[in-house]
């Protein structure tokens, strides 16, 4: 019996994922870039001869996907050239209409691709077991790790816990008074089952709960809030009992990032596009830009520009600009016209009106100058 194993640990692909957010060929690109970095995951197990992968939930964004997303699936799973196990987490528990009962599923399924669809240990080869823990629904009230006990599977095996979930401490933190807690796992669920490691999906982010605990986070981002995602772990464990050794392995094709600009005046808009100019990855980059500070309309007019260049650089760019104040200058308005529709519009908007804040008429006198002098 070989005791020593290596494996892949990664979860929360969500193929499938729409990103309704992101408009045009950029969402299309997000939606795709899923199935292409399965492929470089690929790669990450025959670089490291890994034995198998495990997928510790949410492998679907849902069970409505079109057939041509799940064959995209299946044709990106079939390059992957070691077993893949996969858990059903909450996106896609194993309910009566989930795809993995479809026949489409079963038709079609790569032969080395299993799902881990009951509680009975599965035997990954003599010296390996797998304990997983599927989600038959998308919310299960208390512990999903329950049933891990010493005694469940072989002892003289490598044992691996498969699960998703949120750490049960954490949770009951953040939960007011009296809401139960769905999808619950304890911290300390590897050394009370006896677990050589629990691969853990849901959280988004690669998180260390302990040495043996780890959450590998998502491959593919999902959002702007997400940290540490964009890897899967090659997990090496020698013998039963034996500390695992855990390596992050990126496997992204595309960078998320968050950004804060404050500008306070027009000088300020050198440095932002400095801070632009600063990403290496712009064409495979999304980033979400938050701006606050203050600025008249001449500098919203010239950071206007500014962010029109940089949303053809970038994958994808969102603008925040909630907190940015327009304060509307003499000088800009002198630029307006003071006779006519216009300059009643101009006198009308710097006079106070019911309803409105000085903030709002500014914005609308700023954009009453942008289209002046568009059509100037």
């Amino acid at each position: 019996m070989r005791p020593s194993t290596r494996f892949i640990h990664t979860a929360d692909w969500q193929l499938g994922f729409r990103a309704g957010f992101i408009p045009g060929d950029a969402g299309a690109l997000v939606r795709n870039q899923r199935f292409e970095t399965l492929r470089e995951i690929g790669n990450v197990a025959r670089e490291t001869q890994a034995e198998f992968i495990v997928v510790a939930g949410d492998v679907f964004e849902d069970h409505g996907l079109r057939p041509a997303t799940l064959h995209g699936a299946f044709e990106a799973m079939a390059e992957i050239p070691a077993p893949i196990y996969l858990l059903p987490g909450n996106h896609d528990p194993l309910s009566s209409d989930a795809l993995y009962r479809s026949e489409l599923w079963r038709r079609e399924c790569p032969r080395h691709v299993h799902l881990l669809g009951s509680r009975e240990p599965v035997i990954v080869r003599e010296g390996v077991a797998l304990l997983g823990c599927p989600l038959f629904e998308r919310h299960t009230l208390g512990d999903v790790t329950e049933h891990l006990t010493p005694e469940l599977g072989p002892r003289d095996h490598v044992r691996i816990g498969v699960a998703h979930g949120g750490i049960k401490e954490f949770l009951e933190r953040v939960v007011g008074d009296g809401e139960r807690v769905h999808n619950a796992i304890p911290a300390d669920r590897a050394s009370r089952a006896r677990l050589d490691y629990l691969a853990l999906g849901d959280w988004h982010g690669r998180l260390r709960i302990d040495e043996r605990t780890w959450y590998s986070g998502t491959p593919e981002a999902t959002h702007f809030t997400e940290k540490d995602p964009g890897s899967v772990l090659v997990v090496e464990i020698d013998a039963p009992g034996a500390a695992p050794r855990v390596t992050p392995r990126p496997v992204a094709g595309l960078v998320w990032e968050s950004a804060e600009h404050h500008l306070d005046g027009a000088a300020d808009l050198v440095g932002l596009e400095r801070h632009l100019d600063g990403f290496a990855r712009k064409g495979t980059t999304l980033l979400e830009l938050t701006l606050t500070g203050a600025i008249d309309a001449s500098t919203r007019a010239r950071l206007d520009e500014l962010m029109e260049a940089a949303r053809h650089r970038f994958r994808f760019l969102r603008v925040r600009d909630e907190r940015l104040q327009i304060v509307a200058r003499e000088a800009d308005v002198a630029d307006l016209p003071a006779e006519g529709w216009l300059g009643q519009a101009v006198a009308r908007l710097r006079a106070p009106i019911d309803g409105t804040s000085e903030v709002e008429r500014a914005e609308a006198l700023r954009l009453l100058l942008r289209l002046y002098r568009a059509a100037s």
